[in-house]
């Protein structure tokens, strides 16, 4: 079983969620970004035993309640690889709630850093797909789209 953690921005990005999802439907992906709620990635996901699920979700929603609500800048928007990104500059609180996740992974459940979790670059995911051309299309066709200055992460 596969974990991905991240901070719910999807008020934050309600315009640009829209405009996505049409072209998501219109270009037609395997997958699509647009099951979850939009969000900011925190780290590489990792693979847990099913066995142990509860109790990793357990400790990182413990962590997540003593956050408090910070502003993270928004640094642009990017096609990386195979990806079409909302990037998001990095900032103290960000690093500082990626390195305790890491930390209470480590800690408590043994899950080591993945080598992208030493240089992470947080981000917003729009569309994921094999296909270059057609990532290469959303991403023409949403390029133009003006995002928000910065978001408040709640």
């Amino acid at each position: 079983m596969y974990i991905f953690l991240g901070i719910d921005v999807d008020n934050e990005f309600a315009e640009i969620k829209k405009k996505a999802n049409i072209i998501d439907k219109n270009i037609g992906f395997k997958n699509s970004c647009f099951t979850l709620p939009m969000h900011i990635s925190l780290k590489t996901s990792f693979k847990i035993d099913s066995s142990n699920f509860d109790s990793v979700i357990e400790e990182v929603m413990n962590y997540y309640s003593s956050i408090r609500p910070f502003k993270i800048d928004i640094y642009r928007l990017e096609m990386y690889d195979n990806i079409v990104w909302i990037r998001m500059c990095r900032n103290r609180e960000l690093d500082k709630v990626h390195d305790d996740i890491n930390r209470v992974l480590l800690e408590k459940h043994n899950i080591r850093l993945h080598e992208y979790d030493l240089d992470y670059k947080y981000h917003t995911t729009l569309f994921m797909d094999d296909n270059t051309h057609s990532i290469k299309e959303a991403y023409n066709m949403i390029s133009k789209t003006e995002l928000p200055q910065s978001i408040m992460a709640n």
